[in-house]
């Protein structure tokens, strides 16, 4: 009795991968043609095959791709003067780090000394109505005095209350602080300090300037922030889920590998069709800035498939063939055979090893 092995020619599109079961090495395959070779039980036996079944699974493999290091809004504070002034000092380059309330630079301007003297002059109004307020209620509960006397006094004293505090909330955004000033120690020199402990990263300041509500004056940047903005075609999102890992190279020190894990797939696709993922470092790489190029190999898993043995594919002359059992007899590398009738395979059995014969024999007609 003959046992029927069916060929097919097939054109492979390889992919390093892994195997959902076993961590192994797959590959993608797009069946083209098919043929059919038969040998005798001896023949089988003499050429020691061996058989695999065909099975569905899931494909895991590594996508290899580029991105930048990058910062979220979160991790970069942009320092502006609220007021305008004239910057009396700084001393601060690119490059140096510094820490939350940390002095930046000082700026002047008279504008300052009036607002403090606003406020000290709304802050002895206020005093002066409350204690007349406290009076006229005392006159209003023995009727000495009309009920609108009382409430002209409450009005006025209602008002630069208001007034008072949006003086103090001003103070406060020069770094003024309002409960410590006395006519004393006002100052026409107010300072710029540092919201977020960082690095400066962009110093657009000198001496002497002149700047207003609406200038960037420093952009502070925190390093325990950064993550790798890693680019994605429109294709291939779908394949990628937050909570994946991977590993990423700076393109400065390729010899150090960091890991990676997916914290957000971008939902917009920009111009070029292509997307990003924001990776979270386990562990921060130093001495790095927004705009360093790297590159990441993040670990993928694909749709279900049709999967078969690499070993079962063999090469011969630029085509690769694989050998399915139609007869008889019947035991992990894996490809996966992208097929619009691959499934119909399942069940069936696959030459696995030292299929060469095979294809031997059918290369050869005089066999």
């Amino acid at each position: 009795m003959k046992n029927s092995y069916s060929i097919i020619v097939s054109t492979l599109f390889l992919l390093s991968c892994s195997s959902d079961p076993k961590n192994e090495t797959q590959k993608e395959a797009v069946v083209e043609a098919t043929n059919h070779v038969r040998l005798t039980n001896e023949q089988a036996t003499l050429a020691q095959l061996v058989i695999a079944p065909i099975e569905l699974g899931r494909m895991k493999g590594t996508a290899h791709l580029n991105g930048v290091i990058d910062v979220p809004p979160t991790g970069i504070a942009s320092v502006s003067m609220p007021l305008g002034g004239y910057v009396q000092d700084i001393n601060l380059i690119p490059g140096n780090f510094v820490k939350k309330g940390a002095v930046l630079a000082t700026v002047k301007d008279p504008a300052f000394i009036q607002l403090q003297e606003n406020y000290l002059a709304s802050k002895a109004k206020l005093n002066y109505l409350q204690q007349d307020l406290d009076r006229q209620k005392l006159l209003l509960n023995q009727e000495a005095v009309s009920k609108k006397s009382y409430q002209l006094i409450q009005a006025d004293y209602n008002a630069i209350n208001i007034q008072l505090r949006a003086l103090t909330e001003q103070l406060k955004l020069i770094n003024i602080q309002p409960e410590n000033l006395t006519p004393e120690n006002m100052t026409s020199l107010v300072r710029l300090t540092a919201p977020i402990t960082g690095f400066i990263t962009k110093v657009n300041i000198n001496r002497g300037k002149y700047v207003t509500p609406s200038d960037v004056l420093l952009e502070i940047m925190d390093p325990n922030d950064i993550h790798a903005a890693i680019t994605i075609y429109e294709k291939d999102i779908a394949n990628f889920k937050v909570g994946m890992k991977g590993t990423v190279t700076l393109t400065q020190d390729p010899s150090k590998n960091y890991t990676v894990t997916i914290l957000a797939v971008s939902q917009n696709i920009n111009e070029d069709k292509t997307g990003l993922l924001h990776c979270h470092f386990e562990h921060s790489p130093k001495n790095v800035l927004p705009g360093m190029f790297l590159t990441a190999d993040i670990v993928v898993e694909t749709n279900e498939a049709v999967l078969i043995p690499a070993e079962a594919v063999q090469r011969f002359q630029g085509k690769d063939y694989i050998f399915i059992q139609q007869e008889n007899q019947s035991n992990k590398d894996f490809v996966s055979v992208k097929n619009t009738d691959a499934k119909s395979w399942i069940g069936k059995s696959l030459v696995v090893k030292n299929a060469f014969s095979l294809l031997g024999k059918m290369m050869n007609k005089s066999e």
